[in-house]
């Protein structure tokens, strides 16, 4: 196999994994967790958020009858209240975040969430025979961030996907940093993805902001 199928082999490899993290997001069928009261930033309500939020994604954008734009409404909600959307957008620009002037930085996050709710909103269709299990949680020393296990098992299938969710807690709120789907980083993705049209566009956020933006136009216009 030569460098340049290799290259699109772990492309193709990446973007199952990333599209499988988020699906499990918002996976259907049973729930083996229950909610339990605990202390603030605990273990257990770090659990506790993600069940609820996996409960609520379920409610919200599983039902095919749901009219498209309306599930990227719901989807584009969900994201912003349970991601941290500030802190992944940095992470993915990287060192080429350092520097850039705050309306590109807005820009570019306003664009950013934009891609992720056409790329995700729509593969959530009627994916409601997942199911979906919480596993082990464990704090991350040294900091206000904690990694909660789970595991689905996608439809007409009997084995399961480990997911891990990094959760960030601030303010007395959890937020989503990241998904490992497959040992693969939904960030860390991103990242790669991002960082090769940076390197190339001289490290301009800008350029980076106008393909994005060229390519959600490309999409809207196919899929009329």
């Amino acid at each position: 196999m030569d460098s340049l199928a290799v290259r699109n082999n772990f492309r193709s490899v990446r973007r199952r994994a990333l599209r499988i993290a988020f699906l499990g997001l918002f996976a259907g069928g049973s729930l083996f967790a229950t909610a339990v009261p605990a202390r603030a930033g605990s273990t257990d309500e770090a659990s506790a958020f993600l069940l609820s939020l996996t409960t609520r994604a379920i409610e919200q954008l599983t039902n095919p009858s749901v009219p498209e734009d309306e599930r990227k409404a719901r989807f584009r909600t969900l994201f912003r209240e349970n991601f941290d959307l500030p802190k992944i957008g940095h992470f993915v620009l990287g060192r080429y975040g350092r520097g850039t002037p705050v309306p590109v930085l807005n820009d570019f996050l306003a664009t950013f969430e934009d891609v992720m709710v056409e790329r995700f909103a729509p593969q959530f269709a009627g994916y409601g025979d997942t199911r979906f299990r919480v596993g082990t949680v464990r704090p991350v020393e040294n900091r206000d961030q904690f990694i909660v296990g789970s595991a689905i098992t996608p439809p007409e299938s009997e084995t399961e996907v480990k997911i891990d969710w990094r959760l960030r807690h601030k303010d007395g709120q959890f937020k989503v940093l990241d998904i490992i789907g497959e040992g693969v980083s939904m960030a860390l993705t991103l990242r790669a993805e991002y960082g090769s049209v940076l390197k190339s566009s001289g490290g301009k956020v800008e350029e980076l902001v106008v393909l994005l933006r060229d390519r959600l136009g490309a999409q809207s216009t196919a899929a009329n």
